[in-house]
């Protein structure tokens, strides 16, 4: 299974063989990535000592009960407003092209990207999102005072170290414009000179 594989079952709300994903996901992002390994393996230490119901309890508190935590991150990058409206229907179209099911999330929720992601490796729209959604994103949320000391933050925080290592394998064809450039179109809708 793919490690994007991996990581979309951890973020995902835990279910009863969530502790065989969470050790199986450990085992191959330690093959692929030690310092990534590091951050999860605080994640996994804390889920191996605590039940399964309170890890659902930390999970829809952290997730579905803030806003500024949710993982639909299309939400996160642009909030409630008409552009992520058209990013929902951009990603719906993405997938629909590849004959992808989100399974009833919204296309923006970060499992379903993953899961699309692991399917997608190599074309240009996996890396546009990669590098215009999923990592901008993600570097907000890992270092978000609201994430705080939740044992949720270092799963992300893993996602991201290997999303790095890996960076230059995804990215898409316009890869010479800076980060924050293509993240200010998006959210601007505005370009601005390279």
């Amino acid at each position: 299974m793919d490690l994007l594989e991996r990581f979309a079952e951890i973020v995902d709300y835990p279910r009863p063989q969530f502790g065989s994903s969470v050790r199986e996901c450990a085992a191959q992002l330690a093959q692929e990535s030690p310092e990534a390994a590091a951050l999860f393996e605080r994640f996994q230490t804390f889920q191996a000592r605590i039940p399964l119901a309170k890890l659902q309890e930390a999970y829809t508190s952290i997730f579905d009960m803030q806003p500024e935590c949710t993982l639909n991150l299309g939400y996160q990058l642009l909030g409630d407003d008409w552009r992520r409206s058209i990013l929902l229907f951009q990603l719906k179209e993405i997938y629909q092209a590849r004959n992808f099911e989100t399974g009833g999330e919204l296309p923006d929720h970060l499992s379903v990207l993953l899961r699309f992601l692991a399917t997608a490796h190599d074309s240009n729209e996996a890396a546009e999102i990669k590098s215009d959604l999923l990592v901008p994103v993600l570097s907000r949320m890992a270092a978000s005072i609201h994430l705080g000391e939740s044992p949720y933050r270092w799963i992300l925080q893993a996602l991201l170290s290997w999303l790095g290592e890996k960076r230059k394998t995804f990215e898409p064809d316009y890869a010479d414009r800076r980060c924050e450039q293509v993240t200010n179109a998006v959210v601007t809708g505005e370009e601005s000179a390279p």
